[in-house]
């Protein structure tokens, strides 16, 4: 009876060690993945801040776009509008509008840009006069 105790007694220590040295293992994982979450929400927190900076820009662009564009609209509305041929007063105050979409369009790099660069800068032209005999 006494032996069989002290052989109890062993298998149980044998199996408290070994149960020990698991516990020791998944407290090692365990603090492994504990640091990587740290890890991961540092770059969770750097990806959100670049995507708020990329937003930010992103709306500033499309602001801009809707200006330019509610200006292109409402100087063909003014050229449509007018029953006669374009005065020249009209079309040096459409120029402007037209300076204005072609440099957002070209600081934003959209095609087309440089082509309507060309075309605002034939508007800014001097007109050519001629001087009429009496």
């Amino acid at each position: 009876a006494i032996q069989k105790g002290e052989d109890n007694a062993a298998a149980l220590s044998a199996t408290i060690e070994e149960l020990s040295t698991q516990r020791n293992e998944h407290d090692e994982k365990i603090q492994a993945a504990q640091e990587a979450i740290v890890g991961h929400k540092k770059e969770q927190s750097e990806a959100d801040a670049a995507r708020a900076a990329t937003k930010k820009e992103y709306d500033a662009n499309a602001a801009d776009l809707k200006a330019a564009l509610d200006a292109l609209t409402g100087a063909i509305k003014t050229l449509k509008a007018s029953k006669a041929p374009p005065s020249l007063a009209q079309v040096s105050g459409i120029s402007a509008t037209l300076r204005t979409a072609a440099g957002l369009a070209d600081a934003l790099g959209l095609p087309g840009a440089e082509a309507a660069g060309k075309a605002v800068a034939l508007l800014q032209q001097p007109a050519n006069e001629v001087q009429m005999q009496d």
